[in-house]
């Protein structure tokens, strides 16, 4: 049964800017219940409140591409999480989805250690007993509140895990996965050498989209974790490149 509060999540996602009055009518809830749900989001930067409203983050922020697609995030980080053995040692970079598996992952008590370049990430989960983070450093940036450059890819060369999970900003058949930041794209490559298997990990709308810089071949996917949104067409060129699909 969906919990609440992603429900509201999902439904601020869909309507932008909503009053605490309009989410008691929609939910069946009081507005003092409403107040303490979106407190309790807020306080996980997942939503901001405005007097008597409840509003998306900046859509450059890593909370709001957290909050859009919430409830299909989830269920995709809640399947990866089958993917990772107890007391294995994996890579989680910066992406929106990944946030939530590494919360998925921790709170799934298989004694996990996470090695993230996601400043995110740590604080994220840092209260959930069930994993243990390392953090690589490098250049801090803000929005996305990741570690990305030269710095980050010396840390990285110091592990090699078997599994990374990683995010994308976008598609091509021509060039593979792709990412809108040069940064971003240098860096998850240098992260994606250290491992031997590739874990995509996103929302199917996102083979709408054509980033800037490719990052990830698809010879170089071991699995693409999405929803049963991705097109036929976008399907079956994928497995015909070799990428093994799981739909949420």
């Amino acid at each position: 049964m969906r919990n609440r509060r992603e429900e509201i999540i999902e439904y601020v996602s869909k309507n932008g800017k909503v009053e605490v009055s309009a989410l008691a009518e929609h939910f069946g809830i009081s507005k003092v219940t409403v107040r303490k749900d979106l407190d309790l989001l807020a306080d996980k930067g997942l939503l901001k409140r405005e007097r008597g409203y409840a509003v998306l983050n900046d859509p450059d922020d890593i909370n709001y591409k957290m909050a859009f697609n919430y409830e299909i995030k989830k269920k995709i980080a809640k399947a990866a999480t089958a993917f990772v053995e107890q007391g294995e040692t994996v890579l989680v970079e910066a992406g929106s989805t990944c946030v939530l598996f590494a919360e998925e992952l921790a709170k799934a008590g298989k004694n996990v250690t996470i090695v993230t370049n996601s400043v995110h990430v740590a604080d994220y989960i840092k209260d959930i007993a069930g994993a243990e983070i390392v953090l690589l450093g490098g250049s801090y940036q803000k929005k996305r509140q990741d570690v990305v450059g030269p710095m980050t890819k010396m840390c990285v060369q110091s592990y090699h895990v078997d599994k990374i999970f990683v995010g994308t900003d976008g598609y091509s058949r021509e060039s593979g996965f792709t990412a809108d930041d040069l940064n971003r794209s240098d860096t998850l490559t240098a992260m994606i050498r250290s491992a031997n298997h590739t874990f995509v990990l996103t929302e199917s709308e996102k083979f709408l989209k054509s980033g800037s810089v490719p990052f990830l071949q698809f010879r170089d996917v071991y699995e693409l974790i999405t929803d049963d949104g991705i097109s036929q067409e976008d399907r079956k060129f994928l497995e015909k490149k070799g990428v093994h699909i799981t739909l949420v």
